[in-house]
């Protein structure tokens, strides 16, 4: 019967993109399981979980209450607040938007802040998610090939399903196109804030070498799939990026996603 329990709980936290292990207790063993709730930044009358959850209803997309998602979403509120408190005189930009929660969230802070400039935003809108390469897989990645094909699809969206999210804001730029096809056409801007959110190694590379030259000094990039273990490559582009760059900040959260701070 233990076991039995054991397993549909690993099972839940799994559905919730969550690893649960089980393992006899020993003295100094740190306590894993907590309740959230009692941190202030993840009650649900908190600014940050309210616009989260105001984000997810805009965009049509379902609660559920995804921990890590919700660490990762506090951290991007965070560092978009500060690009727009500091007021750099620069863009802001998102490469990869799916239905636009994300985007979301970016844009009532910025309207918040009385933003003039353009929030520019890029997705191929064509089906979800590109071909994967060699370094879009590891062991923990390994798929099936109607698995690969029901994660490509899962991420489809329209311009339609954007723009249904986006009503109001007056300052967005969209971009139909793969990436980096349309970034030409910003090539003469400088921009304050870029989130990366495109989960693949070659579109998260091309993302950095186009926006990291662009970005002003104080200016930041803010990579969702970092260390994020179904998306290897994502990681793989930002640390091959990294190499030969000279970065005045790098933070990697613990819950996935990373900070590049100029």
């Amino acid at each position: 019967m233990k076991q039995i329990i054991k397993t549909s709980l690993v099972k839940g936290f799994s559905m919730l993109g969550l690893q649960a292990e089980f393992h006899k207790k020993k003295r100094d063993t740190d306590i894993v399981f907590f309740d959230k709730n009692t941190l202030e930044y993840f009650q649900q009358d908190h600014p940050r979980m309210v616009l989260y959850r105001e984000g997810l209803a805009k965009s049509g997309m379902e609660w559920v209450d995804n921990f890590p998602l919700q660490c990762r979403m506090y951290s991007l509120q965070q560092m978009a607040e500060s690009a727009a408190r500091k007021n750099i005189d620069g863009e802001f930009a998102e490469c990869g938007c799916w239905k636009g929660h994300s985007a979301y969230i970016i844009s009532t802070i910025l309207a918040r802040h009385g933003f003039s400039k353009s929030f520019h935003i890029f997705d191929s809108f064509e089906g979800g998610l590109s071909d994967k390469t060699s370094e879009d897989v590891s062991d923990y990645a390994r798929q099936t090939k109607e698995e690969a094909e029901f994660e490509k699809n899962w991420f489809s969206s329209t311009i339609a399903d954007l723009k249904k999210a986006l009503i109001g804001f007056d300052f967005i730029e969209i971009y139909k196109g793969w990436i980096p096809d349309r970034f030409p056409e910003v090539e003469s801007k400088k921009f304050a804030f870029v989130h990366v959110d495109v989960d693949l190694y070659q579109p998260t590379l091309d993302s950095l070498k186009f926006f990291y030259p662009r970005l002003l000094p104080g200016g930041v990039i803010v990579v969702d799939d970092y260390g994020y273990s179904v998306f290897p490559g994502a990681k793989r582009a930002v640390d091959e990026f990294l190499r030969g760059t000279d970065c005045s900040v790098f933070y990697e959260t613990p819950m996935g996603s990373c900070f590049i701070i100029k």
